[in-house]
């Protein structure tokens, strides 16, 4: 069979017109150059190069032949290598992400997207939205490998989750609603409100919020409508139901029914973190990690650019 390193030695010494500078590229001694391009030709049963102290380095009929063979067959090999790798390490499977919606308003799954793509270029990407509690089973059943999601107490076993993003809590509400005459609000004038909220069973991120309004504004706990989604949550804020506290980002989410209003009294705030499920791939773990890095050194956003 014929063997890499003599097929690589004939390409080089033809493309380099010198045993010397042949061997320079391949890193090794003249004479092993040699020795592997007479090997090759033992193995052919025949002549490839004609040699000479002083003439130009010329290709026989033969080896004229040969050589676009010997490229091809050097090619093949380089590329089942590749592949060989990619299978081993995992590459050739979807590298699945799941997300929020504020991870797509805020731009963050796209920038991942695109980074890995340019990073990983042999790895296919599939993004999925869902909510925060089905891909935390997505990441514990193996669904999903990474995840854009509302920050949780705990997370499936061996999942690592990197905080990501922060940004202000604006209250969406009725641009019919007597709170929308102003761009702002105090926490004492939502008295009377009932909130909008997704998720209304965790007794984290918005709740926490709601609970910190009431406290500051000084009243008893509000009603709250239960909905699946912000985006839901928002629409029915607009048809006057209530008052809907979003990200700040969903205010690019521009609806003629809908005005968005920032708390004077109270900096509220809501987290994005990226969770890794415990068998993400080693290649893909230091491109993440490298991307994380670099989202880390974003701007926060300013609220006042929201209303």
């Amino acid at each position: 069979m014929l063997e890499p390193d003599c097929l690589e030695a004939f390409v080089a010494v033809v493309e380099e017109q010198h045993f010397v500078a042949a061997a320079d590229r391949l890193g090794c001694t003249q004479s092993v150059v040699s020795k592997r391009l007479m090997r090759l030709e033992d193995q052919l049963g025949g002549r490839l190069l004609h040699r000479g102290q002083r003439s130009r380095i010329t290709l026989t009929p033969e080896g004229q032949a040969f050589l676009p063979l010997a490229r091809r067959l050097l090619d093949d090999l380089r590329a089942t290598e590749r592949q060989g790798k990619q299978i081993l390490q995992g590459e050739t499977r979807p590298l699945r992400l799941g997300f929020v919606f504020s991870a797509m308003m805020t731009g963050l799954m796209q920038r991942l997207v695109s980074y890995l793509r340019h990073a990983l270029p042999g790895v296919e990407i599939m993004a999925e939205a869902m909510e925060t509690p089905e891909q935390l089973v997505a990441i514990g059943n193996g669904r999903i490998d990474l995840g854009f999601i509302r920050p949780r107490p705990s997370y499936p076993e061996g999942a690592i989750a990197h905080p990501i993003h922060r940004e202000p809590v604006l209250l969406a509400v009725s641009r019919d609603s007597p709170l929308a005459r102003n761009t702002a609000l105090n926490c004492a004038e939502l008295h009377a409100s009932r909130f909008i909220i997704p998720q209304f069973h965790e007794q984290v991120g918005l709740m926490a919020v709601i609970e910190a309004i009431a406290q500051i504004g000084g009243f008893p706990q509000p009603g709250v409508i239960p909905t699946a989604d912000f985006i839901t949550s928002i629409g029915l804020a607009g048809a006057g139901m209530g008052v809907a506290p979003v990200p700040a980002s969903l205010a690019a989410v521009r609806l003629p029914e809908i005005a968005y209003l920032s708390i004077l009294d109270y900096s509220a705030e809501l987290d994005l973190v990226l969770v890794e499920s415990s068998t993400l791939r080693p290649a893909i773990k230091v491109a993440v990690r490298n991307w994380r890095e670099q989202a880390l050194c974003l701007p926060r956003p300013d609220p006042s650019v929201y209303c």
